[in-house]
């Protein structure tokens, strides 16, 4: 399965995502990604928060999550999950051990739904050894 794939399968068919991405977990290089129209996912915010999760996941609890384009207030963070709210949309962050899972919600869909998803994705990635 393509990684582009378990985006389009896996995530947003399951979850009403205004953004999603599978990325690097060393320096955020984008490996599959959905994108709203309004939405831009930039490298420059993926390496942030790949550094930012290996190196000081409490710095996203000072500073917010900063990806396509939008500051979501951190709710939650350490070095394997990351949990974000912006107005009624939320986002969640798993890292495994070679990638980072990042789904934004758009503003109604349930957090708990998203969480879910994402974080069983991110159980089965670990478990194969990704």
């Amino acid at each position: 399965m393509s990684w582009q794939s378990y985006v389009d399968n896996q995530i947003c068919q399951h979850v009403d995502c205004s953004l999603a991405v599978i990325a690097s977990n060393q320096d955020g290089a984008i490996w599959a990604q959905f994108e709203r129209e309004n939405q831009s996912i930039s490298p420059n915010e993926l390496k942030t928060i790949a550094e930012t999760i290996r190196q000081n996941p409490a710095g996203f609890l000072d500073n917010g999550i900063h990806i396509g384009g939008s500051k979501y207030i951190c709710i939650q963070a350490d070095n394997t999950l990351v949990r974000g709210r912006k107005g009624s949309s939320a986002l969640c962050i798993v890292a495994t051990n070679t990638c980072l899972l990042i789904a934004a919600t758009v503003d109604g869909f349930p957090p708990g739904q998203l969480n879910n998803v994402i974080e069983k994705l991110g159980d089965y990635l670990r478990s194969n050894n990704y």
